[in-house]
């Protein structure tokens, strides 16, 4: 009888086993050192191209390494009235550039690069940015936040949705980036020469953070499909302007 009992018990706990599997736990992934390189240039600038391919290589590297880095490209607006109109130029991007320059004390030049939000580096400094990234990449992964996100596309927009593992006070930044752009510049500095730019920013959309998730709706610009696109979120701190955490979707 006491067989017969076991028995009975153990086809009852398999049955329901198959009925209801274990759930799975969900991993997260890890929160890690981030670096966000934010390179503001432009087409009309003899001196951006090598810091434009600096930007590529150097943020290629990473992705091969499995490394968080990402790069941004900002074309303002400031080189158009001498010679060639950079098609992806935008006040609103010669704008960002100048709230840093109030906020880290710099001058406003080309080509200028952000790292984190608070670091000013001439655009091709390579030795200098490699010395950063690695700074950065040995800080204490208590020092970032996560961040989580999804998007979808429809009718020629995508709605982005994000979390993140902390409230902040953090400002949250959402860019649509054209992964690679080839111009044959006409005029200007870089008159008869064929430019490639790469992560290049074609929306971007910042704000105040009020709760540990958003929501952002971006257009995709007439010229670009989807899969010529990325989006990366990166969150910086509402008072000093310290990158704090990404992710790239």
């Amino acid at each position: 009888m006491p067989y017969l009992l076991f028995l009975f018990v153990a086809l009852a706990l398999a049955a329901s086993t198959l009925v209801n599997p274990p759930v799975e736990p969900v991993a997260r992934a890890a929160v890690q050192p981030v670096v966000v390189l934010e390179l503001f240039t432009s087409q009309g600038c003899s001196s951006c191209p090598p810091a434009d391919r600096a930007l590529q290589e150097l943020t290629q590297q990473a992705a091969r390494a499995g490394q968080a880095v990402y790069g941004l490209s900002f074309h303002v607006d400031y080189w158009n009235r001498l010679g060639w109109q950079d098609p992806f130029s935008s006040k609103q991007f010669t704008d960002r550039q100048r709230q840093y320059d109030r906020l880290l004390k710099t001058q406003t030049y080309t080509p200028q690069l952000i790292i984190n939000g608070r670091q000013d580096v001439i655009g091709g400094q390579r030795s200098r940015i490699e010395q950063a990234i690695r700074s950065i990449q040995q800080q204490p992964a208590s020092a970032f936040i996560g961040v989580d996100g999804s998007l979808t596309q429809d009718a020629g927009q995508v709605t982005v949705n994000y979390s993140l593992s902390a409230k902040g006070p953090y400002r949250v930044n959402v860019a649509l980036l054209q992964k690679e752009a080839r111009t044959a510049v006409r005029n200007g500095e870089n008159g008869g020469r064929t430019l490639l730019n790469t992560n290049v920013v074609r929306q971007f959309i910042t704000t105040e953070l009020t709760s540990a998730s958003g929501r952002v709706i971006l257009s995709y610009p007439y010229d670009l499909t989807a899969n010529q696109t990325s989006v990366l979120i990166y969150v910086q701190r509402s008072d000093t302007g310290q990158v704090v955490g990404a992710r790239r979707l």
